[in-house]
C-alpha cells in the first residue's frame, strides 16, 4: 500500500504556489488616476471661485425699540379712581372701556362739554327752523316783489299804447285846430267872418294845445309813477336778497362757533385724557385701538399728582433694532444692507433669527462720538409675537459679496500697498 492511498490529490500533489505569480506594477495607474482627480477637484473648485460669493459683514449690537411709545395716562393734579375693568396683559380692542375716573377738574371740564353739546343741539333743532321760517317769510316777499314788477311793466306796456293812440288823436286835433286858426285869421282880414269867430277858432286851438300838453303830461307822470314803483320792487328784491345772504353767513357763523365750542371742550378732555365716553360727570377711558395693557395703578383710589394710572402698548406699532455704530465701520454700511438679528433672549439655533434692512443711517455722531442706525425687521420668522420692546441681541450686516478670487486679490492690493509704502 503506498503513502498516497489514503490522501486527497490536493494533499500531496503540488497545485499552487504564491512565490511563483508575478505582482503587477500598480503605482503608475494609482499615480496617473490621482492627478486626474485631483486635477478635476482644482479645476472645478476654480470655477466655483469664480461664481460663488461669500459674504462680507460686521457684527454689532441691537436693542429692540418701537416707532409708537407706550401710551402713558398720567395728568397734572389727583383723580380718584372710581372704577377699574382691565388688568395688566388684556388685551383691548378700539372703543373698549378701560378705566372710569373723577376729579373736581374733570367735573368742571364735563360740564364745559355737556354745555356746549346742548347749545349745538338747540341751534341744530330749534335755530335752524327759524332760520328756516325766515328765508321762507323773506323768499315770500321777493316773489310778491317779482309779481308787482310784472305788473307794472304790464300797466307800463298798456300805457305806451294807449299814449300812443291818444297822442296821435291829440295831435290832430291840434294841428287842425291850428290850421283852422289861420285860415279864420285870413278870412277876418278880408272881412269875410267876424271877430267873434276869430275869437272862437283862437279858443279851440287853445283848447286842443292844451289837451295835447294835459295828455303828454299825465301820460309821463303815470310812466313815472310806474317806473318808480318797479325801480322800487327791484331795490326790494335785492335788499331782500342781502338779507337772504346775511341770514345765510350768520347762520354759518353761529353754526362753526358752536361747532368750534364743541370741539374745543372735547379736545380740552381728550388732549388730557385721552379718547373717553362720558358717564355721568365721570369720565370713562377707552382704548384708542388694539393693544396690550402693560401697567395698570394697583395703589389707592387717589392717583397722585404726575402719577402713571395706565399704559397701553398698541399692537399696529411696528418694532425696529437701533444699533450704535463705531465710526470706524460706519463708512461702509449703506442703506437697504440686509441684516440677520440674533436676540438673546431666544438662542438662534433653536428659534432661529430675524430678517431686516438697514432703514437709515445719521449723518453725524452723536456725543459718544457713536453713529445711530436703524434696522428694519422684515421676517420675524418663528419669532413672531415673542419680540418686546427693550429686547437686545447681536446683527450681522451684509456689506458686500465677493467671489474667492476677489477676496485673493485684495490680499494681494493690501500686501502690495503694505510693501510699497514700506
Amino acid at each position: 500500500m503506498k503513502e498516497t492511498d489514503e490522501l486527497e490529490p490536493q494533499q500531496y500533489e503540488r497545485i499552487y504556489w504564491d512565490e511563483d505569480v508575478p505582482v503587477k506594477d500598480v503605482r503608475k495607474s494609482a499615480l496617473r488616476k490621482l492627478v486626474y482627480v485631483g486635477g478635476g477637484l482644482c479645476l472645478v473648485f476654480s470655477i466655483l471661485a469664480i461664481f460663488i460669493k461669500f459674504p462680507d459683514e460686521v457684527e454689532l449690537p441691537f436693542v429692540v425699540k418701537s416707532d409708537q411709545s407706550e401710551d402713558i395716562y398720567r395728568f397734572s393734579y389727583p383723580v380718584y379712581i372710581l372704577e377699574n375693568f382691565q388688568q395688566p396683559g388684556n388685551k383691548v380692542v378700539k372703543g373698549q372701556q378701560m378705566m372710569r375716573i373723577t376729579s373736581p377738574e374733570i367735573v368742571t371740564l364735563v360740564n364745559g362739554y355737556i354745555e356746549a353739546e346742548r347749545n349745538l343741539q338747540i341751534f341744530s333743532s330749534q335755530k335752524i327752523l327759524s332760520v328756516q321760517k325766515q328765508r321762507e317769510i323773506i323768499s315770500t316777499r321777493i316773489r310778491k316783489n317779482d309779481s308787482r314788477i310784472n305788473e307794472t311793466e304790464h300797466e307800463l306796456a298798456v300805457l305806451d299804447s294807449t299814449w300812443k293812440s291818444n297822442a296821435a288823436r291829440l295831435q290832430y286835433e291840434n294841428d287842425d285846430a291850428a290850421q283852422k286858426h289861420e285860415q279864420n285869421k285870413k278870412l277876418f282880414e278880408e272881412g269875410h267872418i267876424s271877430k267873434y269867430d276869430l275869437i272862437e277858432s283862437e279858443t279851440k286851438k287853445l283848447k286842443a294845445s292844451d289837451a295835447l300838453t294835459s295828455a303828454r303830461q299825465e301820460y309821463q307822470k303815470a310812466k313815472f309813477n310806474l317806473s318808480s314803483m318797479n325801480v322800487q320792487s327791484m331795490l326790494d328784491n335785492n335788499s331782500y336778497g342781502e338779507e337772504l345772504g346775511k341770514l345765510a353767513i350768520d347762520t354759518k357763523y353761529d353754526s362753526i362757533s358752536l361747532v368750534n365750542q364743541f370741539e374745543l371742550a372735547k379736545n380740552r378732555i381728550r388732549n388730557t385724557f385721552g379718547d373717553f365716553i362720558l358717564s355721568d360727570n365721570d369720565l370713562i377711558l377707552i382704548a384708542k385701538g388694539s393693544g396690550t395693557v402693560s401697567y395698570i395703578f394697583d395703589g389707592d383710589k387717589q392717583l397722585k399728582e404726575g402719577g402713571i394710572l395706565l399704559k397701553i402698548m398698541y399692537s399696529s406699532s411696528s418694532l425696529y433694532a437701533m444699533v450704535k455704530s463705531p465710526p470706524v465701520l460706519v463708512g461702509r454700511v449703506r442703506a437697504k444692507n440686509r441684516a440677520v438679528l440674533k436676540v438673546s433672549s431666544f438662542p438662534f439655533y433653536e428659534w432661529g433669527t430675524l430678517k431686516g434692512h438697514v432703514d437709515n443711517l445719521s449723518l453725524t455722531p452723536d456725543e459718544n462720538g457713536v453713529f445711530s442706525m436703524k434696522v428694519a425687521i422684515d421676517d420675524f420668522g418663528h419669532l413672531k409675537n415673542l419680540v418686546q420692546i427693550g429686547m437686545n441681541g447681536n446683527l450681522t450686516i451684509i456689506l458686500e459679496e465677493k467671489t474667492f478670487y476677489q477676496y485673493l486679490f485684495n490680499d494681494m492690493k493690501k500686501k502690495y500697498y503694505e510693501a510699497t509704502n514700506q
